[in-house]
């Protein structure tokens, strides 16, 4: 089956191409399938390259970056290259540009492909921090979200949360639930109790993801708790950075914690196997993939309830707070764990590895073809 994976946006893992479509693409490949991967040129990657199997071929535009990565560009490229892609199956990733609406309008309306797509939203209507990134997701949603999805022949989620975001947002019912995969599943871990105490956060620094709750619950257990002997590793980057580095020193915890920068998925892991336990107290998450990490390297997780990160509080190992959490509360859940020990495992199907994932996916496909 030739597979066209359209992916609205570029990381600089892996050779530009983000972690979800890359794991799918390479699992596909692995199954004999015939995968590319199209997908914008941000950062002036190869415009085309062999990766794990599958092919990548990136579309450089001059006014991505300026119009919602709008791209006529890419009309160019499809008009040409279509034929010569000769998709079975088009999977478009992302909603929340202009990229994946304007290829979708493309394929259905000017080349009038008779193709099934599939596409996988990524939708959190909460991600958008700005005034104008609201006003635009507003307009965004009434005049084209909606219209683009009812186009495609499968919508794909990768939580109950954003399947009932989707359907009750944008009215659109054709939905199915396949969740993020992880790398690995090995939840043995020492038994022994240890002493010290390691938290950990993994993730983008944005005011959102509550990085701060998290600072400040490290306060209580230091001055309130009089515990010593803790320390939080903080793994990533991003524009609130400066704030929570602020809000550290304030707060005198600074001493206390290690400040990474984003690491490749094999040192992740082991960041994850090290802790104790795992934070994401963030306001949204339409998934929160690093928590299904977590978990499936058999840390317990700390979340918050109210968004998709609610789900994983079903599976053993993850308990919830309210947002915004309670200092307090937070810490004592922490010295709980620590002190009486939370098992992690076994899970429902929401954590599992991404060849599983794309076994999901390969049957939607085949279903539709």
């Amino acid at each position: 089956m030739n597979i066209l994976l359209i992916n609205y946006m570029e990381t600089t893992a892996a050779g530009g191409i983000n972690k979800t479509v890359r794991e799918i693409a390479r699992h596909l490949a692995e199954r004999n399938h015939s995968v590319i991967v199209l997908q914008p040129n941000v950062s002036n990657f190869l415009s085309e390259e062999t990766y794990d199997g599958f092919k990548i071929l990136r579309v450089k535009s001059r006014f991505g970056n300026y119009f919602y990565d709008f791209s006529p560009e890419i009309f160019f490229f499809l008009i040409k290259n279509i034929k010569r892609l000769n998709p079975d199956i088009i999977h478009v990733h992302g909603y929340h540009t202009l990229f994946s609406p304007e290829v979708i309008f493309i394929l259905k309306n000017v080349l009038k492909v008779n193709v099934p797509i599939v596409f996988t939203c990524h939708y959190d209507p909460l991600n958008r921090n700005t005034l104008a990134g609201k006003l635009f997701g507003n307009f965004y949603n009434k005049f084209i979200g909606a219209k683009i999805l009812k186009s495609t022949s499968q919508i794909v989620s990768v939580s109950n949360y954003e399947a009932n975001n989707i359907n009750n947002i944008l009215k659109c019912e054709n939905i199915i639930v396949i969740p993020h995969g992880v790398d690995l599943i090995d939840i043995s871990k020492s038994k022994k109790k240890k002493d010290f105490i390691k938290l950990l956060y993994v993730g983008y620094l944005l005011d959102y993801k509550g990085v701060q709750y998290i600072i400040g619950s490290l306060h209580e257990l230091i001055y309130l708790h009089k515990i010593q002997n803790v320390r939080l590793t903080i793994v990533g980057e991003g524009q609130y950075k400066k704030n929570l580095l602020i809000y550290s020193k304030r707060l005198k915890v600074d001493d206390y914690i290690e400040w990474k920068p984003f690491l490749p998925s094999s040192k992740v892991m082991q960041e994850m196997k090290n802790a104790d336990i795992f934070l994401l107290l963030s306001k949204s998450e339409g998934y929160g993939i690093v928590v299904a990490e977590a978990l499936a390297m058999g840390t317990p997780a700390i979340v918050t309830n109210g968004t998709a990160l609610e789900e994983f509080t079903k599976e053993q190992g993850c308990v919830g707070v309210d947002f915004p959490p309670k200092l307090e509360e937070v810490a004592e859940l922490i010295l709980n764990i620590h002190d009486n020990g939370l098992y992690v495992g076994p899970f429902s199907n929401k954590i599992r590895t991404w060849d599983q994932v794309a076994e999901e996916y390969e049957r939607t496909y085949l279903r539709l073809k």
